[in-house]
């Protein structure tokens, strides 16, 4: 189960590329070029980000996955990720990026 956040960060991507790839991994589809920053399986770490096609491994089919960000490069992700820990450092002054992103998500701030 993936749950799309409403602050969704996005990079690399046109608007309707990001719709097109939204809609296949709703779908569970194989889709190309696509990483997704999402909520740590692990509380040790911040953000983890992976290809858009391990959603359809089963063990993302058990849990639920929620996605703060989408890029369409690697590159991209990563510069994506290092911008999402940054802004929650500067405004929390610690690196728990999950729940900024929910306070900040709940508050209807888009980044």
């Amino acid at each position: 189960m993936v749950i799309w956040k409403e602050a969704l960060y996005v990079a690399g991507l046109t608007p309707k590329k990001q719709k097109r790839i939204m809609n296949a991994i709703n779908k569970k589809r194989p889709v190309k070029n696509a990483y997704l920053i999402m909520a740590p399986s692990n509380e040790a770490n911040c953000v983890e980000y992976v290809k858009a096609n391990q959603l359809l491994q089963p063990y993302f089919s058990k849990r639920e996955n929620v996605v703060y960000g989408l890029a369409g490069s690697e590159e991209a992700a990563q510069e994506l990720a290092a911008a999402m820990v940054c802004s929650a450092y500067v405004a929390t002054g610690d690196f728990k990026v999950a729940p900024y992103l929910d306070a900040k998500d709940k508050a209807g701030d888009s980044p």
